[in-house]
């Protein structure tokens, strides 16, 4: 059987003599299925290439999607960690005033009666749900103590001097110091608390003023009485709102801070004592994160 051929005349141009070509159908057909082969190939090739590239967009919107929750769930968990670390705090605090806890750590002077770098519980693992888990399950056990200790002790509360006297700058802390006038080492049996002339000075808790008088290096000075065994006092006032033998209330307005007797700088010296022993004001004060004002 003769082979079937497709016959190409190419004329170069008009005067030129022209040519032909014999091209065998077989092999035109073969090229038509390569070249068709060819097309459909690189169809699939860009389809595929188009999808993956789709895919790579994908991914990347969800890790992007999966970042912006990471930071999210950061701040969140830092904003829970410092919540719980001011909740510990307190419980601590709570805890060394009904004797069920150890003394804290001595703090460090800062603004606006706020020490500076007080650690009063162990630092939590930041971060970590088992770590905020189990300092939830302490700070409930620790919580369900105070409220079986504090259910019926109201009074015990309202004659504690659990708030600040005045706000300021606490320039001098409790325990040893260096006196700043013979440079010797003392101790100090309680805080100062800089601040504005004749700022108010209000009482911490309820209780009765013993006195109202001139008591040497202490200058103006109040003393009050709160019940429990638990006296308060104030020096270098300028002048006193309260009377000897008058019953006040916790916030009540008992002074204005001066700069008399042994006193380098307007200020409130203030003392608290439990069964005539001194002790740190600060580990009875729960409002530590208020500012000056």
């Amino acid at each position: 059987m003769t082979n079937k051929v497709y016959t190409l005349i190419v004329v170069p141009h008009a005067r030129a003599r022209f040519r032909k070509f014999h091209v065998p159908v077989r092999t035109v057909r073969w090229a038509i299925a390569g070249m068709a082969t060819l097309v459909l190939t690189a169809s699939a090739f860009v389809v595929r290439a188009g999808l993956q590239v789709s895919e790579v967009w994908r991914l990347r919107a969800q890790n992007e999607e999966l970042l912006t929750k990471a930071r999210e769930y950061e701040q969140t968990a830092g904003a829970v960690n410092a919540k719980m670390e001011h909740l510990q705090r307190t419980i601590a605090k709570l805890g060394v005033m009904a004797g069920l806890e150890s003394a804290l750590p001595e703090p460090t002077a800062g603004v606006g009666g706020l020490p500076a770098a007080e650690t009063v519980a162990p630092s939590m693992e930041t971060g970590t749900l088992s770590a905020m888990d189990r300092s939830l399950a302490a700070l409930t056990e620790r919580s369900s103590r105070l409220e079986d200790f504090y259910r019926d002790q109201t009074h015990l509360l309202a004659s504690t001097p659990s708030v600040w006297p005045v706000r300021g700058y606490l320039s001098a802390t409790f325990g040893n110091r260096r006196d700043p006038f013979t440079g010797q080492r003392d101790f100090h049996t309680g805080i100062d608390i800089s601040t504005p002339l004749g700022s108010k000075i209000q009482s911490p808790a309820d209780g009765v003023v013993v006195s109202t008088a001139e008591k040497g290096g202490y200058g103006l000075t109040i003393i009050i009485e709160h019940d429990f065994g638990i006296i308060t006092r104030y020096g270098h006032l300028q002048a006193f709102n309260v009377r000897p033998g008058q019953r006040v209330r916790r916030g009540e307005v008992i002074g204005y801070v001066g700069n008399t007797g042994r006193s380098t700088a307007p200020h409130l010296h203030y003392e608290v004592w439990v069964r005539d022993q001194a002790q740190n004001p600060i580990h009875y004060i729960l409002d530590e994160y208020r500012s000056f004002g």
